[in-house]
């Protein structure tokens, strides 16, 4: 779903100091000066953000790696765009990562999971702004279509389609050696 404007209390335009300074449980985006309402996760979406951070994490640990995130953290776009991927990776040996956002770079993987309304959305627009700092590397995770597309820097600099997975296949990015994760555990959640 494209995001929804809601009060922030003050006219706008804002800027990225004015969302760095939103509390930690506000999940608007600075889209072109506006704050925008982001969807409210659904149960699939956090449980597919959970096993991918942790996934991601598992990997890095041991070798020093580098450091996984969860929704939340954010990445400014330009001064009046502002973003919180549902994860993100940063690679070890970047440059240090202020507490409150990231104000200049980008990480090195964003990770966005769809829900129906937001397809347009994660696939278009975030996808031309992550190509557009520098992120090296994007995931766009469609748990309706069981579908994970990765998307790599291409020599023009712009985020490229390079492979795309389904179902219950085994994804094994080259850009992470040795890890694998199976499709099928992003789309089943434990009963409670």
């Amino acid at each position: 779903m494209a995001p929804q404007a809601r009060s922030a209390g003050a006219p706008g335009p804002y800027r990225w100091k004015d969302f760095l300074s939103l509390h930690e449980d506000d999940l608007r985006e600075l889209i072109d000066g506006h704050l925008l309402e982001l969807e409210v996760p659904t149960k699939i979406h956090e449980w597919i953000v959970t096993i991918l951070v942790t996934m991601l994490t598992n990997w890095a640990l041991p070798r020093s790696a580098g450091l996984a995130l969860v929704s939340g953290y954010k990445v400014r776009i330009r001064h009046d765009r502002g973003v919180m991927p549902d994860v993100q990776f940063f690679r070890r040996g970047g440059r240090p990562l202020p507490d409150q956002g990231l104000h200049r770079g980008a990480p090195d993987l964003a990770v966005e999971v769809v829900s129906p309304s937001s397809k347009r959305w994660d696939r278009v627009v975030k996808l031309e702004w992550y190509g557009a700092i520098g992120t090296n590397e994007y995931w766009i995770v469609d748990p309706t279509e069981r579908t994970l597309e990765r998307y790599l820097r291409g020599h023009d600099g712009a985020l490229q389609l390079a492979s795309q997975h389904a179902n219950d296949e085994r994804f094994a990015p080259d850009t992470f050696p040795e890890l694998e994760i199976e499709l099928a555990r992003l789309w089943t959640m434990p009963e409670v």
